[in-house]
Order: structure tokens, then sequence, then C-alpha cells
């Protein structure tokens, strides 16, 4: 076999491992920033593995699904609703609503 064949495939596993090692990295600083930012070690695997639970706030939704679509709030005398609106399908039609009261989830829906 050519020298340059074993050189070629020497490359190629190099550039796999490093690719591996670099995503592992950046996930494992991913979470170690989210950890000193929320300090929650069950909300953050939650939001490391893209989903939500009740209770989160909107800046811990926006890490898990990112920023919304759109979003509307609206303000009362004794809280503040605010609904995250992810999935936009048509002009004002989104697949997927997020319902925040006072600034933690309270529930969500999914069409």
């Amino acid at each position: 076999m050519p020298d340059w064949v074993i050189w070629a495939v020497a490359l190629c596993v190099a550039l796999v491992i490093g690719y591996v090692l670099i995503r592992l990295g950046l996930r494992r600083l991913r979470r170690w920033m989210l950890m000193r930012l929320y300090g929650d070690a069950e909300m953050v695997a939650t939001i490391l593995s893209g989903e939500i639970a009740q209770g989160m706030s909107a800046e811990m939704v926006i890490d898990a699904w990112g920023q919304p679509a759109d979003m509307d709030e609206k303000v009362m005398k004794t809280k503040t609703k605010r609904e995250m609106k992810y999935d936009q399908t048509g002009k004002n039609r989104f697949g997927t609503r997020v319902y925040l009261e006072n600034g933690a989830v309270v529930g969500w829906e999914t069409k």
C-alpha cells in the first residue's frame, strides 16, 4: 500500500477523533456554564436534553429550545402572563406554545 494512502487514512482518523473531542468539550463547557447560571443539576439536565419542565424560567426555556418565533405578554393586577410561541406554521399560527405566569412555566401545548 502506498505511503500517501496510509497518511490519508491517518489524517481522516485524526480529524474524526478531534471532532469528537471538541464536541465533548463543548458539551461539558455548556453544562458547566448552565450549572453556574442556574445551580440546579436536574434543570440543567432537562435543558441539555432539549426538554422543558414546569417551574422553568423564560431564560431556561430559551436555553432549551432557542428564541421563540413570537411572544405575547399580559400584565394584570396580580400577575404577569407570557406566552412563548414556537414552530410557526402560518401567519399567527404556531405548533407549540409555552405559558408562563410570573416568570415560571405553568404549561405548554403542542399541536
